[in-house]
């Protein structure tokens, strides 16, 4: 009798627990709780409580760890409905069915553009991050991907994110070729930066980046309209002889060598473009217009395809 008597108390206890956790709020509203990274179920299970979701922080932690779920709750901002069951918040929870904000940060974006469009999906104000990322110099070390971002989250987050993204892209084999071409990491992201900016098609980055390292070799200017924008801070379609003489070190038409430092942030192609240059003698390139390019080993033969890339223009 006395076993039947406990068995019985314990049933009627789970029936009134579950009750309590499926009806504990009648109100139908809308409840946000923000979940943080490596959060534990009993944290989770404290702000749940705090928001009047659960009844019981150790029912629902004991459930978390019935189901073997400890390590597949994940973080991020969610919205719940005061009526949800314990049950179904768990699933939300497993399943990550959050609303964490989805940025992507395009390629050859350099550190203002990103700021400009983090405030623009209300992340971070973009002074900030561009105070930040500069400091850090960070230029050409944000990778380039598309995030899942866990609100709240600030500028000193996001450039962790961006930067160990770039941390686990750029391996030891990476920094070993660098070594074999006689360039350091920065140097490499520099002209992969500039690659970003002047390739369009995938297929010319490896040649674009062979005349450069050309160039290079022979100790010409690199000549890069996208180093003067940068350095301008501005957009244009077309540089004049006035902005060729634009004073910086950025300047790749006043100033022999690699500028200072990148002058975007490079996605993957144009990266492993400056590792693995195409083998070539060609020292020129201008744009057909169509987001490819005339190459040519000659100045003579550079002229010629510029005259042509006119009459393109022209037509």
């Amino acid at each position: 009798m006395a076993k039947k008597k406990i068995i019985l108390l314990i049933s009627v206890f789970l029936i009134t627990a579950l009750a309590l956790l499926f009806f504990y709020n009648n109100n139908n509203a809308v409840v946000e709780v923000v979940i943080p990274k490596g959060a534990s179920p009993k944290l989770i299970a404290s702000k749940l409580k705090d928001a009047k979701l659960i009844y019981s922080e150790n029912f629902f932690v004991a459930l978390i760890k019935i189901s073997k779920y400890s390590k597949k709750l994940k973080a991020g901002r969610y919205e719940f409905n005061s009526k949800d069951s314990v049950f179904k918040i768990i699933k939300k929870v497993k399943n990550g069915e959050n609303s964490n904000i989805k940025i992507t940060i395009p390629e050859g974006y350099n550190i203002k553009e990103i700021g400009l469009l983090l405030e623009e999906k209300n992340i971070c104000k973009a002074a900030d991050f561009i105070k930040l990322a500069d400091t850090k110099e960070m230029e050409g070390f944000l990778f380039p991907d598309t995030y899942f971002i866990v609100p709240p989250a600030n500028e000193f987050d996001i450039i962790n994110m961006m930067n160990g993204e770039f941390d686990k892209f750029f391996t030891q084999d990476m920094k070993n070729r660098c070594s074999q071409l006689n360039m350091s990491v920065k140097e490499i992201i520099t002209l992969a930066s500039i690659i970003e900016k002047e390739a369009i098609a995938k297929e010319e980055r490896p040649v674009i980046a062979g005349v450069f390292i050309n160039r290079l070799k022979k100790n010409m200017r690199l000549e890069s309209c996208a180093t003067v924008l940068y350095a301008m801070g501005i957009k244009k379609e077309r540089l004049s002889f006035g902005d060729l003489k634009f004073e910086s070190k950025y300047n790749t038409y006043k100033y022999k060598g690699l500028p200072p430092g990148p002058i975007c942030n490079p996605g993957k192609e144009s990266i492993k473009a400056a590792l693995y240059p195409a083998e070539t003698n060609d020292l020129f390139f201008v744009s057909k217009g169509n987001g490819t390019h005339y190459f040519s080993t000659t100045f003579n033969e550079h002229i010629k395809n510029k005259l042509a890339s006119k009459k393109k223009a022209i037509k």
